[in-house]
């Protein structure tokens, strides 16, 4: 898979003008896109399974995982199936992150804001893929994917999670004691698969799509990524423009 990595994303993580004129900036930002690009090793996988919901939570048949949280049971209310998903750029991208925060600290910030923008132009083509075999199987639309971490959803389901897929085995990912994924770079996330959608649905996917069709990305984000999470109106982050899944 060859990588964009879209130079606007990449200062938009960074929190910075999209028309910088700093020169030292952007020779540092064409290098690091350059770099990383020829350290990447994405690798992803993804396995769709039957859910049930029940008092407890969204629990996945077949498996001994349960999704509680009414964030994720709200995502997930109009369907039946889902896929789970994982996909990491690997060791070498951490590795190098590693070492740039050793030499210069601006050059590790451009690099991990790179990184970033890799894993989520990466789980976007997955989220395609998975959305075109959806629509092949005669359904009518996927969710967005949706991250343990998100809203109140746990992040202490990660291993098992990870163990379901067989990830650590198949593309390597593992989560540490505090459930943080390894490599760093590295995305666990939840697809609902609609059926059919209701009159409620369609108005509401008219209105994502006004957003999609904004120039400005982080509505973008936001749309995709806090609509559904309980901290929402609270959250002290979001107001800054600052987005905790940016870091997924």
């Amino acid at each position: 898979m060859e990588f964009k990595i879209d130079r606007k994303e990449v200062l938009r993580y960074l929190q910075t003008a999209k028309d910088i004129e700093d020169k030292n900036i952007n020779r540092l930002l064409a290098e690091s896109i350059s770099e990383i690009k020829e350290l990447i090793n994405f690798r992803y996988l993804y396995h769709k399974f039957p859910i049930e919901h029940t008092k407890e939570g969204v629990k996945i048949k077949n498996t001994t995982l349960t999704l509680k949280g009414r964030s994720i049971k709200k995502h997930l209310q109009n369907s039946a199936e889902i896929y789970l998903m994982a996909a990491t750029l690997g060791a070498q991208v951490d590795k190098k992150i590693s070492f740039y925060e050793k030499i210069s600290v601006t050059k590790s910030m451009i690099f991990d804001a790179c990184a970033t923008t890799a894993i989520e132009e990466g789980c976007d083509r997955v989220e395609a893929e998975i959305k075109e075999k959806a629509l092949k199987e005669g359904n009518d639309d996927i969710t967005f994917r949706y991250s343990p971490g998100y809203g109140d959803l746990g992040i202490d389901i990660q291993k098992e999670f990870l163990r379901i897929l067989k990830a650590p085995k198949k593309i390597g990912l593992t989560a540490s004691s505090y459930n943080m994924l390894l490599p760093t770079k590295s995305v666990t996330a939840i697809i609902g698969v609609i059926d059919k959608k209701t009159a409620a649905e369609e108005h509401s996917i008219k209105q994502e799509q006004k957003i999609e069709n904004s120039k400005d990305g982080d509505l973008e984000f936001e749309k995709r990524h806090c609509k559904n999470c309980l901290l929402y109106e609270d959250c002290e982050l979001r107001r800054k423009g600052i987005y905790c899944g940016a870091k997924g």
